[in-house]
C-alpha cells in the first residue's frame, strides 16, 4: 500500500490518499477548524473504503498524520457515528475521549403538508410581523447590520463544543457581498421593523437536491410565539418550489427545543454522532468537529 501526499502548499493542512495497485482505498488528513478560537485545534478526516477496512489502511493513514504532527502542540478532533462500532473502537483505542453528541436528521419536502404551518404565519401577520426573504430586504439600507446583530445573538444561544468565534460585522458584510449564494435561502422575521428571527438554509455540497438547515434562531424576548414554525414554513416552501426534495439538519442533544421542533416537523432518518478529541501533547482537550469512518 502507498500513501500519496495530496496536500496543498500551506502546512496548516495536510491530506493523503491510500492506494493499492493504483486504486484509491482511503484518505486522511487534517485542517484548521474555522469556528475555533484556537489555531492548535485541528479537524481530523479519515475514511477507508468498506471492503478495505480492518486491513490497516486507517491505521497507516492515522500514523502518518500523527508522525507529521510530531512535536506540535495540537488537539485532533473528530465525529463518529454511534452505529459504526469500528469507528468508535478505532478512536477509543488511540486515546480519543468522547465529548458531545448530536443528532442528524432529514425532512422529505415532497410529502410535507405545508398547511400545518400556515396558521403560524397568518396569526403573526395580524400582530405586525412580517416574513421576508433576503432578496425582499434589498431596499433596506440597514439590513446588513440588523441581520448581523440578530445572527450574533441567536448564535450565542446555540450549544457549541467551545466558546464560539463570532464573526466581525466587516467579515459578515463581506460574505454577503462575495457569497450571495449563501443568502438565497435566508428568511427573516421582522416585528415593527425589528429583526427578530432568522432561518438560513444552505446548498448541500454532496447533492443538488438537498438543502442544509444551517441556522434557525429567534431573539430571546420573542420565543414561544410560533415564529420558528412560521420561518420553517418559508424554508420548506422555498425548498419545494426550487426542486429540493430534502432538508437536512444537525442538532446538539443538549438543544432540546430545536430537537423537539425538528421532531414535530417530521424530520426522520435520525443518526447520532459522538464528538471525540485527543491532545497529542497529553494536555486537557476540548472538543471536535468532523465525521470519521475508518
Amino acid at each position: 500500500m502507498r500513501l500519496a501526499d495530496m496536500s496543498p502548499a500551506q502546512p496548516a493542512s495536510q491530506r493523503w490518499i491510500a492506494e493499492q495497485n493504483g486504486v484509491a482505498v482511503g484518505f486522511g488528513g487534517y485542517e484548521p477548524i474555522e469556528e475555533s478560537r484556537e489555531p492548535r485545534k485541528l479537524q481530523l478526516h479519515l475514511f477507508v473504503v468498506h471492503e478495505w477496512r480492518g486491513r490497516g489502511v486507517g491505521s497507516n493513514l492515522y500514523n502518518q498524520i500523527v508522525e507529521t504532527l510530531s512535536g506540535a502542540d495540537v488537539i485532533l478532533r473528530a465525529w463518529a457515528r454511534e452505529d459504526r462500532a469500528e469507528s468508535l473502537r478505532f478512536l477509543e483505542a488511540r486515546g480519543f475521549a468522547a465529548e458531545m453528541r448530536t443528532f442528524h436528521s432529514s425532512l422529505d419536502t415532497t410529502v410535507f403538508d405545508l398547511t400545518r404551518l400556515e396558521k403560524y404565519r397568518r396569526r403573526l401577520l395580524r400582530y405586525g410581523y412580517r416574513f421576508l426573504t433576503f432578496a425582499e430586504l434589498e431596499s433596506d439600507p440597514a439590513k446588513n447590520r440588523a441581520m448581523y446583530d440578530l445572527y450574533v445573538e441567536v448564535l450565542q444561544d446555540i450549544p457549541s463544543p467551545e466558546p464560539r468565534r463570532l464573526p466581525s460585522f466587516e467579515d459578515y458584510e463581506e460574505k454577503i457581498l462575495k457569497s450571495p449564494e449563501l443568502f438565497r435561502a435566508h428568511f427573516l422575521a421582522l416585528h415593527h421593523d425589528r429583526y427578530v428571527g432568522l432561518c438560513m438554509l444552505l446548498p448541500h455540497g454532496r447533492t443538488k437536491h438537498e438543502l442544509y438547515a444551517d441556522t434557525l434562531g429567534i431573539r430571546r424576548a420573542y420565543r414561544g410565539r410560533g415564529i420558528a414554525q412560521a420561518l420553517s414554513h418559508m424554508g420548506i416552501e422555498y425548498a419545494r418550489s426550487h426542486g429540493y426534495s430534502l432538508i437536512s439538519a444537525d442538532s446538539f442533544v443538549e438543544n432540546h427545543k430545536i430537537s423537539a421542533l425538528l421532531d414535530s416537523l417530521g424530520f426522520a432518518n435520525r443518526t447520532t454522532w459522538t464528538l471525540f478529541s485527543k491532545s497529542l501533547t497529553r494536555r486537557k482537550s476540548i472538543m471536535a468537529s468532523d465525521h470519521i469512518v475508518p
